[in-house]
C-alpha cells in the first residue's frame, strides 16, 4: 500500500492590514536600498560627471541656436558649388556649399541655401565660434545678414540634441537609481562631448 503524500498546506489569503504592512514593508526596503546606492562614491562621481557633460551639450545647442562670437576674416581662397535648384526671381541656380580658406589660415565648408551672392577673395566674412572651444559654427557673408551654418555643425547638433533627448528618457526610465542607467548615460554624454570637441 502506497503511503500518503503529506498534504500540502492551505494557505490563507492576507488581510487587508497585512497587505499594507507587506507593501510599506516593500517600499521602506527599496528606499533603503536607493538611499544606500546614492551614498556611494560611484554614484556621486558618475552623477557629477553627468551633470558637467550634460552641461556641455546644452552649451554647444545654445551656442549654435542662439549666441556665438562673431570675428571677421578675409577669404584667401573660394570655391562653390551651384547644386541648388533654379530660381526665376534671382535667374540663377542656387549655391550649395561653400569651401572657404582666410588668412588665418583656417579652411571649412558652409552649406547655403538660396544664396547667389558669389563669394570673393579678399572679400570679408564673419566667423561665428563658440566661446569656449573656439569651433566655428556659423558664418556670414558680406551683404547678407543670414548666418549659414557650417558643414560639421549639422552632425555636431544633431548628435548632442539626440544625445539629450536619450539622456532625459534614460534618467525618466531609472532616474539614475541603478548602476546600469548611470553608466549608459555617462557614455552617452561623453562620446557626444567627445565629438563635439575634437571633429
Amino acid at each position: 500500500m502506497a503511503e500518503e503524500q503529506p498534504k500540502r498546506r492551505q494557505r490563507n489569503p492576507l488581510s487587508a492590514e497585512e497587505l499594507k504592512y507587506l507593501i510599506k514593508l516593500k517600499k521602506l526596503k527599496q528606499e533603503e536600498k536607493v538611499d544606500a546606492f546614492k551614498s556611494t562614491k560611484f554614484y556621486k562621481t558618475f552623477n557629477f560627471f553627468n551633470i558637467i557633460l550634460c552641461s556641455i551639450l546644452s552649451y554647444y545647442i545654445f551656442s549654435v541656436c542662439f549666441a556665438c562670437n562673431w570675428q571677421e576674416e578675409i577669404i584667401k581662397n573660394v570655391s562653390y558649388s551651384r547644386r541648388g535648384g533654379f530660381v526665376a526671381n534671382a535667374e540663377h541656380y542656387s549655391i550649395t556649399e561653400v569651401e572657404l580658406e582666410t588668412y588665418s589660415g583656417k579652411f571649412f565648408v558652409v552649406k547655403t541655401d538660396l544664396f547667389f551672392a558669389e563669394p570673393a577673395v579678399f572679400q570679408h566674412i564673419y566667423i561665428g565660434r563658440d566661446f569656449v572651444f573656439n569651433k566655428i559654427i556659423k558664418t556670414k557673408f558680406y551683404g547678407d545678414d543670414r548666418e549659414f551654418w557650417n558643414l560639421k555643425t549639422y552632425p555636431s547638433f544633431i548628435l548632442c540634441s539626440f544625445s539629450l533627448l536619450l539622456g532625459l528618457c534614460i534618467y525618466r526610465l531609472d532616474r539614475h537609481l541603478n548602476g546600469n542607467g548611470l553608466l549608459m548615460a555617462f557614455g552617452l554624454f561623453f562620446l557626444s562631448c567627445l565629438y563635439f570637441i575634437c571633429i
